[in-house]
């Protein structure tokens, strides 16, 4: 079954990146299936299929990918006698211009720069046609086609020759807690406050996690860090749950425990590197914090 139109999410990036999803030859029995020109359409004694195999793996991308492309601008799986214009623009890769015109290289221009549009960096943090994709390959596309109708269609497309391949959509919240951490120092038996990690029943679930804060914002060097498992590459939204300062007890005789968290920091790797955050957490009593995609 295919799944309704996400417009954040049209294919998986494992889709895109594959160019041995179909051989040379699964290509020519594809086109020769279609009613299009290009089951008997060579350029310079090379075949269409040829030239869409040998870019597809030049560039790293699915054939699919390249195929669906050419139908969405200019129907050549299907159009038996298209315009001239057409064909010397298959993937709509600059149309009109002198540098793109042709068959082999408007397919080329198309594939290099549907593997730019996937390399370059900015997922999470672009919206086009009021989408902010949520993995690089649907990203890639909008970069592509910049309106939502444009890439319903590619979906359309897609769906119509590959139901079986289509994205299974936004995958549930993943959640993180004191079961699933590297701590350091490590978790202490007893509460202290002098230095370690404590967890307690106050988050959310159940769970929390708490460290004394007495050294300077240089000095601190108490971190948490958590690795959750990802079902596939996009964007992520990521929240902390804060609970309520005041239902911590800490144990610490004579010494008075100081619960200044106005600059908690927090640190997220990601493809692109690393993106830091200060959290003013004091006013916050179990409540979420989003701090970003």
């Amino acid at each position: 079954m295919v799944e309704p139109f996400d417009p954040v999410f049209i294919i998986t990036d494992e889709e895109f990146n594959d160019p041995g999803a179909m051989s040379c030859e699964q290509i020519q029995a594809f086109l020769n299936a279609r009613h299009g020109i290009l089951k008997r359409y060579a350029v310079d004694g090379r075949t269409a299929a040829q030239i869409i195999c040998d870019n597809a793996n030049r560039f790293g991308t699915n054939p699919r990918l390249l195929l669906m492309m050419m139908q969405k601008e200019m129907a050549l799986l299907t159009d038996p006698a298209p315009s001239e214009g057409a064909l010397n623009w298959a993937m709509g890769c600059g149309p009109g211009w002198d540098s793109t015109e042709g068959f082999a290289v408007n397919v080329e221009c198309g594939a290099r720069t549907l593997r730019r549009n996937f390399d370059r960096p900015g997922l999470g943090q672009e919206t086009i046609d009021g989408v902010t994709p949520v993995n690089r390959a649907t990203l890639a596309l909008y970069r592509y086609t910049r309106h939502v109708s444009g890439n319903r269609d590619f979906w359309t497309i897609w769906t119509g020759y590959f139901p079986q391949s289509t994205a299974s959509g936004v995958p549930p919240e993943i959640y993180v807690d004191s079961r699933n951490v590297e701590l350091s120092p490590p978790i202490l038996g007893e509460p202290t406050c002098r230095s370690g990690w404590v967890v307690g029943s106050k988050g959310r679930g159940g769970h929390h996690l708490a460290t004394p804060n007495v050294a300077t914002l240089g000095e601190s060097t108490n971190k948490v860090i958590w690795r959750p498992y990802l079902p596939f590459e996009g964007a992520y939204r990521v929240f902390v749950f804060i609970p309520d300062r005041a239902a911590i007890v800490w144990l610490c005789g004579p010494l008075a425990t100081q619960l200044d968290t106005t600059n908690a920091r927090y640190k997220i790797r990601h493809r692109d590197g690393v993106t830091s955050y200060a959290i003013n957490q004091a006013p916050i009593h179990d409540g979420w914090v989003e701090l970003g995609s």
